[in-house]
């Protein structure tokens, strides 16, 4: 029998995985459960055992066979009560399987002396051993090939116990077959229900297995979302918003000041002689400073401030809740702070600085392009005048 997964294939008689290591991790996943229940199981059987040890001394009296019989009856009860308290703090002994077999295997000797000291009740302790057989795959936990080595254990067993009191083959021949009929229907049900069991959890674990891929999926789809709306809001050289994005911001930001009542202020900035950096340090020294400059200014404005690359070594800076006075105090420590930390190129700092054209957004500034010109015309004063300064529109 095989589930769906090639991973997950059962094996017909003994009921368990093929893949050892994923029937050791069914094992411990079932082993909590099953348990508490061969717990209750134990507890069940040792106390039937005290209980019918009665009976022995209404037919037997206080003499040698009862104490006999009562003697093993208290040591099946006591490994049955030793195996209770193991599983407490050990329920790896039911997934085992082993200690449950052997308990199984001690308490079926009660059965061999039953049939020998009890003669007035010989057909009742076949009847009995015949629903032990069935209780050992359906009311123990333990795995079904070790049952059947119980059971078989069991029923060998009485069929010893018949030929040894000088019964006929035909009689012993009939006892085997009355105890195969039991343990066929135990074995296949138990083998049924293990194997139900584990395809339960093999189907399970696919869920399990297909929720993790999909969560690993989500998680892959919104990196790369992520990934395409970076690239899509931001210039790829700086890492600064590009121009579809700081209009979109400018915009947003605009509203809210307006709304809000407050100053905003726009800057276009300019590096000083850049295309004599270019020239004589080459374009990749360039795209150092640019990025140099980008991370400074990144770093130096607040969180709510808008930086973006307005073009080559342009640079658009929105500053909301900004009056002009105080933009202008601001651009100046930029300015100052960006002329105070060169750039380090083949093993010498080059010096950089920024000229800045800054005006106010005035109520009536709804095109951006137009507070772009008015800035832009502040910049080429300040060029004009003679760079590294800030010049307002």
């Amino acid at each position: 029998m095989h589930t769906a997964t090639t991973d997950y294939r059962l094996s017909g008689w003994r009921g368990e995985f093929v893949h050892p290591s994923i029937e050791q991790a069914f094992r411990r996943h079932s082993e909590a459960d099953a348990a508490r229940s061969l717990r209750r199981a134990l507890l069940v059987w040792a106390s039937l055992l005290l209980l019918f040890g009665l009976m022995d001394y209404s037919a037997l009296g206080g003499g040698y066979d009862f104490f006999l019989l009562f003697g093993w009856r208290l040591a099946t009860a006591a490994v049955l009560l030793l195996l209770y308290w193991q599983l407490r703090s050990k329920p790896s002994l039911v997934s085992d399987g082993y200690a449950v077999t052997a308990a199984e295997v001690f308490g079926s000797v009660l059965f061999f002396m039953l049939y020998f000291l009890r003669h007035d009740m010989v057909s009742w302790v076949i009847a009995v051993v015949a629903i032990s057989l069935l209780a050992l795959f359906m009311f123990i936990p333990n795995r079904v090939y070790l049952s059947l080595l119980a059971a078989a254990f069991l029923s060998i067993g009485m069929m010893a116990c018949v030929a040894a009191r000088g019964m006929g083959a035909d009689k012993v021949i009939g006892l085997g077959f009355i105890l195969a009929l039991p343990t066929a229907v135990g074995f296949f049900t138990a083998l049924r229900w293990q194997l139900a069991q584990r395809q339960q959890y093999a189907l399970l674990m696919q869920v399990i297995s297909s929720n993790r891929d999909l969560q690993d999926e989500i998680k892959r789809r919104e990196a790369l979302e992520a990934e395409l709306k970076r690239q899509a809001t931001t210039d790829p050289l700086t890492g600064l918003f590009n121009r579809r994005q700081y209009e979109m911001l400018f915009q947003r930001e605009r509203e809210r000041c307006s709304r809000l009542q407050q100053e905003m202020s726009l800057c276009v900035m300019d590096l000083d002689h850049f295309k004599r950096i270019n020239d004589q340090y080459g374009h990749d020294v360039g795209d150092t400073v640019l990025k140099h400059v980008a991370q400074h200014l990144s770093c130096a404005l607040r969180h709510s401030d808008v930086v973006g690359r307005f073009g080559g070594e342009e640079f658009i800076l929105i500053l909301p809740d900004t009056g002009l006075e105080q933009a202008v105090a601001v651009l100046n420590r930029l300015r100052e702070a960006l002329a105070e930390t060169p750039v380090p190129v083949q093993g010498e700092l080059l010096p950089v600085s920024a000229t800045f054209g800054v005006t106010t957004v005035q109520p009536d500034d709804f095109d951006l392009e137009v507070i772009i010109r008015r800035a832009d015309q502040a910049l080429y004063e300040g060029k004009g005048a003679g760079r590294n300064r800030v010049m307002t529109a």
